[in-house]
């Protein structure tokens, strides 16, 4: 356990059991309260490689985050999935900690659950939360910088806990870029390229789609159509596009951030986010400083078809009412990230810097 400015941070709390690095897999990074750990089991089917998920649990929210995650260990069909893939990492306000945690110490474990019971996340609504009701900040960015300190494989992906990837995708993923890279073709600067999944929306009573054509007939029969980030047309091209086999290749590239809500990075390479910012959100370009960064930093989205992103749920922890940051706040971190990254790759010898652009 480590203090972190205002919170104290408990890395790997859960430790999975597989050990995955270098580019033998991809992490998927995430953040979430208790009361997000409902999506977990669904995320878990689909993804089926290492996760790294911070959870915010101060004062009472502690002992529900425990009692949560044993449910879903012990009382699930996931657990073993749990046990395998799953690292957590407990993200505590430094004047709210646990009274159970003041009484154990680092020694507490996560106990079993008497499965008849249902488990916290299932019979509390998230304004009562402890956290919700005490009004405290979410902090967002440090929850997300968090998961990918404890990633250990090259590439990551970071994610909303509310974000569904398809099936089968870390596979996919792996063999189509080593591919690439042999073949040495259109991806021009790979260190400063990220693999944009487009992200569709989702009806609760809809089915989650598995292959781009379940995906066509299901925004079709539910009537879902709202696009995320508001790119309707290149929406529309997307699922236009012919991929029986539902083949992993490069779309499109541009140097904006055009329907890259969801995507892979290499995680030394990539700036990690501002924790000043608390309300950071992934799917307005309008407070999405990441994207600023990265645009300002010249990286190359590269959009891919034959997979993508359902946003199976809107995002909890935005329930309660946040405060929006003025567009001259944004711009100010903004200008911070881009001098900062600028001067500290001014550093590398230049013979370095020219291979990161090849």
């Amino acid at each position: 356990m480590r203090q972190h400015g205002n919170y104290w941070v408990w890395h790997d709390y859960i430790r999975r059991k597989h050990n995955f690095n270098g580019n033998k897999s991809i992490t998927l990074t995430t953040h979430a309260t208790y009361m997000d750990l409902g999506l977990l089991p669904t995320l878990l089917d689909r993804w089926q490689a290492p996760i790294s998920l911070s959870i915010y649990a101060c004062g009472s929210d502690f002992d529900k985050t425990i009692q949560s995650l044993s449910y879903l260990i012990y009382c699930l069909k996931q657990g073993d999935l749990m046990r395998r893939f799953l690292s957590v990492h407990l993200v505590i306000d430094s004047e709210n900690i646990p009274e159970n945690l003041k009484r154990f110490g680092i020694s507490f474990i996560t106990p079993p659950y008497t499965c008849a019971r249902s488990a916290p996340f299932e019979k509390m609504r998230q304004d009562l939360t402890f956290w919700n009701k005490k009004k405290l900040t979410y902090p967002v960015n440090l929850l997300r910088n968090v998961a990918r300190y404890n990633a250990e494989t090259y590439y990551i992906m970071a994610l909303d806990l509310q974000l569904v990837p398809p099936p089968n995708f870390v596979k996919k993923f792996l063999k189509f870029v080593q591919t690439y890279y042999i073949l040495k073709s259109y991806i021009s600067s790979p260190y400063t390229s990220v693999y944009c999944l487009p992200t569709f929306a989702h009806k609760p009573h809809a089915p989650l789609a598995q292959t781009k054509n379940q995906l066509i007939q299901v925004l079709k029969e539910y009537s879902i159509t709202n696009p995320i980030y508001n790119h309707y047309e290149l929406q529309n091209e997307w699922l236009s596009t012919q991929n029986s086999k539902d083949d992993l290749r490069i779309f499109s590239s541009s140097s904006k951030m055009n329907m890259c809500v969801g995507y892979i990075s290499i995680n030394e390479l990539e700036p990690l986010y501002d924790e000043r910012c608390d309300v950071e959100s992934i799917y307005d370009r309008g407070a999405n400083l990441k994207a600023k960064v990265l645009v300002g930093l010249n990286y190359t989205f590269l959009i891919l078809d034959g997979a993508f992103i359902i946003r199976h749920s809107l995002d909890s922890w935005k329930s309660i009412d946040l405060v929006r940051m003025q567009h001259k706040t944004i711009l100010k971190f903004w200008l911070t990230w881009y001098k900062f990254y600028n001067n500290f790759l001014s550093l590398e010898p230049e013979a370095k810097r020219d291979n990161l652009n090849v």
